[in-house]
């Protein structure tokens, strides 16, 4: 029977190009407001004929966000994998538990049609693993001790599967575009700061001879405003892509291993865990499998409830429950 997930996988697709031109949007409007509320508040001291305001936190934002990426292009997969102390596996390797993650590794990269990328173990407990690198050359798969000894081998299939998709569908160019221009946002914030420190407002000082506002002063405030509005809402806004894009993730897969059970059956294992010993440093961190439901953690959490995803899977719609737009889609055959 033909595999019927195309759609679910268009819908992923379609929602995160939702998010990501509502970030866009959301970048413009607000360096609309900011130029709007500097003519506002300044009372005639600032009425030019270009939106200055406007095009500095434009120019800054992006300017800033290109700098970041560019710096982030220098590394590859291998380099994120180091940095969070995870060791490369010898392909040449007698060992048997390191042999059969080669072998699926191999596997998955003929069925996903990806250059077979070098593979890392990370000394954790923690069944867990994440894919790191901007592009399919220099692309990085990294899977927890925990992972190679406690799940079975249609499990780690389905987890390295998983991360093929990560690496098919270009996540970690999203997600590191989207890093660069919330340090963009940041940048703004801190340059608003530091005006208003120069200005002498944070430190007391004041021109008593100078009358009318200064336009200089509210232009910092509102680049202070400005820049913490978009570095929260395009936090969220990151997360809520990240998360689209695990579903997408969780899609291909199934679409890779044809076996549906194995993703869904090491969530499963991941669930129940106790264990909790991943590194909470390194440039790999949001990408690797969060399971706080506290209300921050749940608004900025980079993965789904874990639960979503397993039923997602085995309802065959690779969706979670409120983005059904379709009847069940039918299990594949074996």
């Amino acid at each position: 029977m033909a595999m019927d997930f195309w759609e679910a996988q268009r819908q992923a697709r379609r929602k995160t190009t939702l998010y990501l031109t509502v970030f866009i949007l959301l970048t413009l409007v607000i360096a609309a407001l900011s130029e709007f509320a500097l003519r506002y508040f300044a009372q005639g001291s600032y009425n030019p004929p270009i939106p200055y305001l406007a095009l500095f936190f434009l120019a800054l934002t992006f300017g800033v966000a290109g700098y970041q990426y560019s710096m982030y292009q220098s590394y590859g997969g291998s380099y994120v994998a180091e940095s969070v102390g995870a060791w490369q596996v010898d392909p040449n390797t007698t060992d048997r538990y390191e042999r059969q993650l080669l072998n699926i590794v191999e596997e998955v990269a003929v069925a996903s049609s990806l250059p077979i990328p070098p593979v890392y173990i990370l000394d954790a407990e923690e069944i867990n693993a994440f894919a790191a690198g901007l592009t399919h050359d220099s692309a990085a798969i990294t899977v927890t001790e925990g992972s190679i000894s406690r799940l079975n081998r249609d499990e780690l299939q389905g987890v390295i599967a998983h991360e093929f998709g990560h690496i098919s569908n270009g996540d970690m160019k999203i997600s590191t575009r989207l890093a660069a221009m919330l340090m963009g946002f940041f940048f703004v914030l801190y340059i608003g700061l530091r005006i208003l420190e120069f200005s002498g407002l944070l430190r007391g000082g004041r021109d008593d001879n100078k009358k009318g506002p200064n336009p200089i002063v509210i232009a910092a405030l509102i680049l202070l405003v400005a820049g913490a509005v978009t570095w929260f809402a395009g936090s969220i806004l990151k997360s809520m892509v990240s998360r689209q894009r695990e579903y997408l993730a969780d899609a291909c897969a199934v679409q890779f291993t044809r076996n549906p059970s194995g993703i869904a059956n090491a969530l499963r294992k991941i669930s129940k865990e106790t264990v909790k010993d991943m590194p909470k440093s390194g440039a790999a961190f949001s990408h690797l499998y969060l399971n706080d439901q506290s209300f921050w953690s749940t608004l900025f959490a980079t993965h789904p409830p874990i639960e979503k995803r397993i039923a997602a899977i085995e309802a065959g719609t690779y969706l979670p429950e409120e983005d059904k737009k379709q009847p069940p889609i039918p299990p594949l055959s074996s």
